[in-house]
This record gives structure tokens, C-alpha cells and sequence, in this order.
């Protein structure tokens, strides 16, 4: 398999993800993405549920497959949890992104265990549910426990039949997050993996938003790779050469968990957009990079 295949096949399913106030993005996206592809709607603190529904319902408008974010530290209980997962069912969702969030919790819910662990969620049949995943550390919480997080997720979805998968952090470079696959890998953990690229957007903003994540050795190569400042503020970064080392990694190794890559546009969602679909159809050669 050359590199170009690779590309097209881990581009096969690629996802991507737009906030509420997004979706008029979605008019153009939906013409150069497959039908059926996952848009992950991110939860956005100060935004009702409703307007979360309102967007998950425009991307099945055209044709996508909405994937709801569920911050779940701003469900306060039990029975909050049951009535949201209750109005996430009554409008269709069928697919969900299980993250924590930034806030403080706002009563006893403080992790996704205690969301995967629960009675609402048993009794709901959602048809996937993503967790977060972070090669590169969590800011603020000790790897070991992400890592045991992690595994106790895996055996869930074991034990339990829950259709998880692992959706990353972005990052800037293959390497980091190839040898946290290995690490997981080796820990036993099965569940699919898709990993977080940056989408079409100034390295400067980029850079902004990995150092607060916590991104780590990976934006070193985007710091390389940049330049000088004023590059910085001119040109526009392609996740290109970290796909490349991705899709080469997976073609090399059948065992690889990594099954596709999710796309955080940071606002350019249309170029974004233009350029996994260019991917997915002629492998990310040089035209297909400066598209």
C-alpha cells in the first residue's frame, strides 16, 4: 500500500466537528463530504441544550450524522443526567461525545465513569459513544490516573457491550500519539481510536489553543515548522505531514487501534472540510495539500 492509499483509507471515515453557531458551514460541507460522515456539535458553556438539539438536527438535515458533546460537569445529579439523555434520545441523537469539561462540576457529576456507569445511560441504546483521549497529558490530572481512567472505560466496553471509542486531543506531530497507541495497546486497551488533527487555521491560533490543552512535544514541531511570527500570522496550517506518518503507521501495523482521524476546524470549517475530502480522493498529493 503506497502513502497516498494509506491517507484515503484512514480518511475513510473521517469526522468533524462545528459548534452551534456553525452550522450555516454546513450548506458547503455537506457537498463535499459524504453523506452519513460524523460533525461532532460541541457543548459551548452559556448555550441551552435546546440549541444543541437545533444544530444536531440541521446536520441529519443535510445529510450528516450529528455527534452531541455532553459536558457532563454541568449536569448537577442523577436525575438531571436521566432528563438530558432523555431529551438527547426524544430528538434523535443516536451518537455521543462523553467529556468532563472545563467548568466545575455543578453538583455530583464530576467524570464520564460516573456517566458510563449509570442507570440513564444502561437504558438508553445509543448507537456509539466517544470518550476523550490525550497523548500528550491532561493539564492538571496525574497520567497514571488518565491512564487507569482509561482502562476502566475499556473494560466497560468489554463487559458491558458499550460502543465506545477514544477520540484524541489534537496534536502536531504522529510520533507522541502513535506511542501512546503502543502504551495503550500494550495495557490491553482495545477500543478504537480517532485521533484529533488541527483543521485549516493560522499556526498562531493554533498555538494558542494547544498551549491551553496541554499539548505537548507535538507543538514543538508545529513551533519548527512555523517560523517566524510573521509567518505565523500569514499562512495557513495543513495537518498534512502528521496524516501521512499516521496513515503510514497503521498500514504497517494491522493491530493498530488507530481507525480515523477527527478534525478540529477551529472556525475554518469549509477549508477543512474541502481538504479531507481532497484526501479522501486523491491521497493528499501536492495538489490536494494547497487545496
Amino acid at each position: 500500500m503506497d502513502d497516498d492509499d494509506a491517507v484515503r483509507r484512514l480518511l475513510a471515515d473521517v469526522s468533524i466537528e462545528v459548534t452551534p453557531r456553525e452550522t450555516s458551514a454546513l450548506d458547503e460541507t455537506a457537498t463535499v463530504l459524504p453523506a452519513g460522515t460524523r460533525v461532532y456539535v460541541t457543548d459551548l458553556p452559556n448555550l441551552e441544550l435546546q440549541q444543541t438539539l437545533d444544530a444536531a438536527a440541521r446536520v441529519r438535515e443535510h445529510g450528516l450524522r450529528p455527534v452531541v458533546h455532553l459536558a457532563v460537569r454541568s449536569i448537577p445529579d442523577p436525575a438531571a443526567l436521566d432528563r438530558t439523555l432523555g431529551r438527547l434520545v426524544d430528538a434523535g441523537v443516536a451518537d455521543l461525545l462523553l467529556v468532563a469539561g472545563s467548568r466545575a462540576p455543578a453538583g455530583s457529576i464530576e467524570n464520564t465513569l460516573q456517566v458510563l456507569e449509570s442507570e440513564a445511560l444502561a437504558r438508553r441504546p445509543f448507537a456509539s459513544i466517544g470518550v476523550a483521549g490525550h497523548p500528550e497529558g491532561n493539564p492538571g490530572v496525574d497520567e497514571g490516573a488518565v491512564d487507569d481512567a482509561l482502562a476502566r472505560k475499556d473494560k466497560l466496553a468489554r463487559e458491558g457491550g458499550l460502543p465506545l471509542h477514544v477520540v484524541t486531543q489534537f496534536v502536531f506531530a504522529a510520533d507522541p500519539v502513535l506511542g501512546w497507541e503502543r502504551r495503550m495497546r500494550d495495557a490491553g486497551i482495545t477500543l478504537p481510536v480517532r485521533v484529533g488533527l488541527p483543521g485549516l487555521t493560522s499556526p498562531a491560533r493554533l498555538l494558542k489553543f494547544g498551549l491551553s490543552c496541554g499539548v505537548g512535544p507535538s507543538l514543538a514541531v508545529l513551533r519548527k515548522q512555523s517560523g517566524s511570527v510573521l509567518k505565523l500570522a500569514t499562512q495557513t496550517y495543513r495537518p498534512t505531514e502528521t496524516l501521512r506518518g499516521l496513515a503510514r503507521a497503521v498500514a504497517a501495523d494491522p493491530g493498530n487501534l488507530i481507525s480515523a482521524v477527527h478534525l478540529f476546524p477551529f472556525g475554518a470549517v469549509v477549508p477543512t472540510a474541502r481538504w479531507a475530502a481532497s484526501g479522501q480522493k486523491d491521497g493528499l498529493g501536492e495538489d490536494a495539500a494547497r487545496s
